[in-house]
């Protein structure tokens, strides 16, 4: 629908997409799809409902395979890049096979930044120290903790929300991370620092999982990742929703395992493993294995 010839394309508006997935019986799919799109930056909305689909390109993972980024069917694709084969919601190819594609860093595609967690947290919290303000604390406001528990096999952890106060809070130069019901299903997120009977509210945290996991890191109380390999396929069991550059590659690679809140993931394609553990390691996560 938008191809126009080899090097143009054209916006599609979104009713033309609806008509098409109409006919195909999948309408119901269409803004999943669109997302996923988007998300994976093979497709852009323009505003005013119109799409267009990014330039064909190659993601390097390294070992001699990329991410083939592009709008184009998989079968489309086979016609002129035999080795192309479907993995989670992307395309993995030889890298070999495509050197004439345009190229782009693994890291940009992802749009990550460069900083592990614990040094991308403390950045926030450094930069952030010059906007808390006294504010009155509202009874449900909890703050992000870990708690230990001992068993037979070792220790666990587990991610907590608890009481300002409370022993098992995170936090890094008196600085935590705080959240707010905003509705019977949502929260807002922001930095704080409690003492005793006051509260400094500071500025609100976006990527609020990415700084759990870079608390948890500062505090030595680093978070657990557990991957189990079976036959072809590695399972990666995260203990909470990945932050937005790594869960692109999860979602490129991976299939989410239903009803498990984007937590757990099941991989097929041992070509992705080793881009898929260098990102993990920006967790400073322990790994578990099985």
């Amino acid at each position: 629908m938008s191809f126009v010839d080899t090097n143009t394309a054209r916006e599609v508006h979104v009713t033309r997409l609806q008509y098409q997935f109409d006919r195909a019986g999948i309408v119901a799919t269409m803004a999943g799809t669109l997302d996923t799109l988007e998300f994976l930056r093979e497709a852009e909305p323009l505003g005013n409902g119109y799409w267009i689909p990014t330039p064909t390109r190659v993601v390097d993972l390294g070992g001699g395979h990329g991410l083939l980024i592009g709008v184009n069917p998989t079968a489309e694709l086979r016609r002129h890049f035999s080795s192309v084969r479907r993995a989670g919601g992307a395309r993995v190819v030889a890298t070999d096979a495509i050197a004439n594609l345009p190229k782009q860093s693994l890291r940009a595609w992802r749009g990550h930044d460069g900083h592990d967690a614990s040094g991308w947290a403390r950045t926030v919290i450094e930069s952030a120290m010059q906007q808390f303000a006294v504010s009155v604390m509202d009874e449900g406001v909890k703050t992000f903790g870990i708690k230990t528990s001992q068993g037979a096999t070792g220790g666990s952890q587990a991610t907590v929300w608890v009481p300002p106060g409370d022993g098992a809070a995170c936090n890094w130069r008196g600085v935590g991370l705080f959240r707010a019901r905003t509705g019977a299903r949502s929260h807002r997120y922001f930095l704080g620092q409690h003492r005793g009977r006051s509260f400094l509210e500071g500025p609100p945290v976006q990527e609020q999982t990415r700084m759990q996991f870079g608390l948890a890191a500062l505090q030595n109380q680093a978070l657990t990742i557990g991957i189990e390999t079976s036959r072809d396929t590695v399972s990666i069991s995260l203990p909470l929703r990945a932050p937005v550059a790594l869960r692109r590659l999860l979602v490129a690679l991976c299939d989410a395992v239903p009803q498990s809140y984007d937590r757990k993931w099941l991989c097929r394609i041992p070509e992705a493993l080793p881009a898929l553990r260098a990102s993990l390691q920006e967790l400073e996560s322990t790994t578990a294995h099985e």
